[in-house]
C-alpha cells in the first residue's frame, strides 16, 4: 500500500483535499463546494483514493478547527503559512504571493525563501471572490464561464470596486443602460483587483509575482492583475489546491510516529451530531459547539477559555450552569 499525506483546506467556500507522496507529487485531489463543512469534508474524503496508507494529516483554511475534532490532524496552521509553503516549494524565488478567496483575500511577501510579511482582509467582500459570484448570479451567468466572458470585452467600463454594494448597484444600472455584458464583468474584474490591492499598500510589492487559489482560474482577474502590476504574474497549475498541498507538505515535514487521522472507514461510516450553545459562566459569552461522533464526544470548539475541551472534569451542577439550564 502507498504511502502518502493528506492535505484539507477548508475554506468558506470551498473545501480541497490532496493526497501527497514522499516526493511531493500529487496523488490525487478533491475540490468541492462548502454546503456546510461536516457534510462537505466527509463528501470530500469520500471521493479520494482509499488505497493509501496516511502518514500524516494537515489541515489549514478557516474550517480547520472543526475539521481537525472531525478527522484528526497532526498539524493545523493557519492557509497565510500553507500557501507559502506551497508556493515556495514549486517556486522558491517567488517575492509576492497574492490569494483572492471567497470571502477574505491574503497578500504574502517573501524575501530569501523566507515569510517576512502578510496582509489580510475579512470585513469585507468587495475585493474577494464573493463579489464577482454575487454579480454573475444577478447576471444569469454562471461562476465557471465569468473569466473567458470577461476576456472577450472590447471597451473598457469603470466600476466602483471599494463595496460590493455599490459595485452590484452600479452593475444593474449599466445592464440598464444597455451597457455589454462582457464589459461589464471585465469592469467588475477590474474593480475587485484595485480593491484587493488596497490591503497591499505599505508593502514592497516586488516579482516573480503568484497569484493563487480558485480565483486565479478566471483569465480575466489574471489579467487584471497584470494591467495594475504592468508585470506578468504566474498562475500555478494546481492553484486552486495550493493550500491544501500546502499543508500536506508541512505534514510531512513534521509527520509523527502515530499519526492522529483517525482513517477513511471510522470517519465516513460514523454518525454525527452537533449540540450548540451559548456558555454564561463568564463574560466571554462563547458559542460553543460539541462534536459526536458514534453517540461519543469527539472534541468542542468555540471555547475561547478552553473550559469546555476537558468537560469530564466539570461537575454536573456546574456544567447545567455554565449552558445556562
Amino acid at each position: 500500500m502507498r504511502r502518502a499525506y493528506l492535505g484539507i483546506d477548508v475554506g468558506s467556500v470551498s473545501v480541497k483535499c490532496v493526497l501527497v507522496d514522499d516526493q511531493r507529487k500529487i496523488i490525487d485531489s478533491v475540490y468541492l463546494k462548502n454546503r456546510g463543512i461536516m457534510e462537505s469534508v466527509i463528501d470530500c474524503l469520500a471521493e479520494l483514493e482509499k488505497d493509501i496508507e496516511i502518514a500524516a494529516c494537515g489541515i489549514t483554511g478557516s474550517g480547520r478547527n472543526f475539521t481537525n475534532v472531525l478527522v484528526g490532524g497532526d498539524v493545523v496552521k493557519t492557509e497565510v503559512l500553507a500557501h507559502s509553503v506551497a508556493a515556495l516549494a514549486y517556486y522558491p524565488k517567488v517575492r509576492t504571493i497574492f490569494e483572492i478567496g471567497g470571502e477574505d483575500c491574503k497578500l504574502m511577501i517573501v524575501e530569501e525563501a523566507i515569510l517576512t510579511n502578510f496582509s489580510m482582509n475579512n470585513i469585507c467582500a468587495g475585493g474577494t471572490g464573493a463579489m464577482i459570484e454575487a454579480i454573475a448570479n444577478r447576471m444569469g451567468i454562471d461562476i465557471e464561464d465569468v473569466g473567458e466572458l470577461a476576456f472577450q470585452s472590447k471597451n473598457q467600463l469603470e466600476l466602483p470596486g471599494k463595496c460590493g454594494i455599490f459595485c452590484q448597484s452600479a452593475v444593474v444600472s449599466n445592464l440598464n443602460m444597455g451597457a455589454n455584458k462582457n464589459d461589464i464583468l471585465m469592469g467588475v474584474c477590474r474593480a475587485l483587483i484595485r480593491n484587493y490591492l488596497t490591503i497591499c499598500k505599505g508593502n514592497k510589492l516586488e516579482p516573480p509575482y503568484i497569484f493563487q487559489g480558485a480565483t486565479a482560474q478566471n483569465k480575466a482577474l489574471v489579467r487584471a492583475l497584470e494591467e495594475e502590476l504592468g508585470y506578468p504574474v504566474i498562475v500555478p497549475e494546481q492553484c486552486a489546491f495550493m493550500g491544501a498541498i500546502g499543508i500536506a507538505m508541512m505534514a510531512m515535514e513534521e509527520a509523527p510516529e502515530k499519526t492522529r487521522f483517525k482513517g477513511f472507514d471510522s470517519i465516513l461510516r460514523a454518525s454525527y451530531e452537533l449540540h450548540n450553545f451559548q456558555c454564561v459562566d463568564c463574560p466571554n459569552r462563547c458559542a460553543v459547539v460539541q462534536i459526536y461522533q458514534d453517540k461519543e464526544l469527539a472534541g468542542c470548539i468555540g471555547s475561547r477559555c478552553s473550559k469546555w475541551d476537558k468537560i469530564d472534569n466539570m461537575p454536573y451542577r456546574k456544567l447545567q450552569e455554565c449552558m445556562g439550564i
